[in-house]
């Protein structure tokens, strides 16, 4: 194998990377306007909820009529809409973690293969003699071959501890409106007994 069937191999190998920097890319822009659009979604939600509010608020007579406005069944629904944004926001970036892994595995594996296909295919047109050399030139290619296995486990280490987060928040988030809920039930019965 000459030298420019040597740099043949490796450009072919550097394409097969951008291309997967490209699908990484696109995949990347696609969930960017998944996200664009649920929190398009979401603030006009909120900003009709607050117009509705604010409408009822000036319409009131008094100010206990204000304050009957803000109640349990009214932060209940606000907590609703937050938890069922934030599901949505977590599919998206769960289906993007997982786009992102199978692409980040495919292009781990055609790396893999093609560096191997080219140590292997130097290795055999090395000249005689040059044993230590070419013995020397696996190990190294070796050792840049387990980083990539270090660099998939990374990843999925990554992807799999941002889905545990999204899933805490959407907890702790349904906890904490379980408190105010089970704490205001009291208050609001004993008012309406007054």
């Amino acid at each position: 194998m000459n030298q420019d069937q040597i740099n043949a191999k490796l450009s072919q190998i550097n394409s097969k990377g951008l291309e997967a920097s490209f699908t990484l890319s696109e995949a990347a822009l696609e969930k960017a306007q998944k996200l664009a659009e649920l929190n398009y979604a979401a603030s006009k939600d909120v900003l009709v909820s607050a117009q509705e509010s604010i409408v009822q608020a000036l319409a009131a007579k008094s100010p206990k009529q204000v304050t009957e406005l803000i109640n349990v069944e009214s932060l209940q629904a606000a907590t609703t809409q937050a938890v069922a944004y934030q599901k949505k926001v977590t599919k998206v970036l769960r289906d993007g973690n997982k786009e992102f892994a199978n692409v980040i595995d495919a292009s781990i594996d055609q790396l893999q293969d093609d560096l191997q296909d080219w140590i292997n295919t130097v290795a055999a047109n090395a000249p005689s003699g040059s044993d230590v050399y070419v013995s020397s030139f696996k190990t190294v290619y070796g050792s840049a071959l387990q980083g990539f296995e270090q660099f998939r486990a990374a990843s999925k280490d990554a992807f799999t501890t941002a889905e545990k987060t999204a899933d805490q928040a959407i907890d702790a988030i349904q906890g904490q409106i379980a408190q105010v809920k089970k704490a205001a039930t009291p208050a609001s019965r004993s008012r309406k007994s007054a």
